[in-house]
């Protein structure tokens, strides 16, 4: 019988097209599609973009997605669990067609990347309150409170009158060109869960899934690498600028590569400078 990947490629050269055809089209890597046709699933993103990503690979190729996406299921073991006390509840329930999710399993490369970082987020915690219990009694012991100084008394006889504030020459005045930003900075404001792997100038600064809500600031000196499985779950702003939307909600992305060259056209229309202003 044959796997899901197996079955992918085989759709893929009935239509004569190529692995590159098909990343062009769909913006996925090389590397994830090799691994989605070789059942290689230690190296693909959690299982909510996984099938974003099928079903990106599944329109490509021209291919309902929905037999594929039982396919997996199926050969991933997913299932739905009903509880010992609510089974025959369950049971009596008329089923309604299109309305059964299938459960969101943690993919295990995120479970040992919450394990290994179970030590660490401990330590973290026991150093935060040692250095809380050792302020309390600095402060308690009266050591923390800022002496008091005294204004010299030339100071205080001076009438406020005889200390005019002079008015800065009208040059001085004018705005004053802002400098330009060294490097890159990027800021990330989400708005749904999104699995993201980000590098800066080679060095992995971003990776795994992102809660909504949360944010993430990174610098790079200069380029940015982005890869993510919901393109539109978040805001982005490139040294402070509104950048526009990479994608939509769902869409996986690889390969986004944000540096001096590619930065303008990142920035949305409205945020662009002027040729003639100073930040150019």
């Amino acid at each position: 019988m044959a796997t899901l990947g197996q079955e992918l490629r085989e759709g893929r050269e009935r239509r004569a097209l190529s692995l590159k055809e098909i990343s062009d089209q769909t913006k996925i890597s090389g590397r994830l599609l090799l691994a989605l046709e070789a059942d290689r699933w230690e190296e693909m993103p959690p299982q909510l973009f996984l099938k974003g990503l099928i079903k990106s690979y599944c329109r490509a190729i021209d291919m309902d997605p929905g037999p594929y996406l039982a396919k997996y299921d199926e050969q991933r073991g997913v299932r739905t669990e009903v509880p010992e006390k609510g089974k025959n509840e369950a049971a009596e329930e008329p089923r309604t067609p299109g309305k059964i999710k299938a459960p969101r399993i943690a993919s295990p490369a995120f479970r040992f990347r919450l394990r290994a970082r179970r030590p660490a987020i401990a330590l973290i915690l026991v150093i935060l309150a040692a250095v809380s219990v050792a302020a309390w009694f600095w402060l308690r012991s009266g050591k923390g409170t800022p002496p008091r100084i005294k204004t010299p008394a030339i100071f205080q006889e001076i009438p406020k009158a005889t200390l005019p504030v002079p008015e800065a020459p009208p040059e001085i005045q004018e705005r004053k060109p802002r400098a330009p930003e060294a490097g890159l900075r990027l800021e990330f404001k989400f708005r749904a869960d999104s699995w993201m792997h980000v590098t800066a100038d080679g060095r992995i600064v971003l990776d795994g899934t992102r809660p909504a809500g949360s944010t993430a600031n990174l610098r790079a000196e200069k380029e940015f690498i982005l890869q993510t499985g919901n393109a539109g779950g978040f805001d982005l702003l490139i040294n402070g600028r509104p950048a526009r939307a990479l994608g939509g909600a769902g869409a996986v992305l690889t390969d986004i590569r944000i540096n001096t060259a590619t930065l303008a056209t990142f920035i949305k229309e409205d945020e662009r400078p002027d040729p003639g202003s100073p930040d150019r």
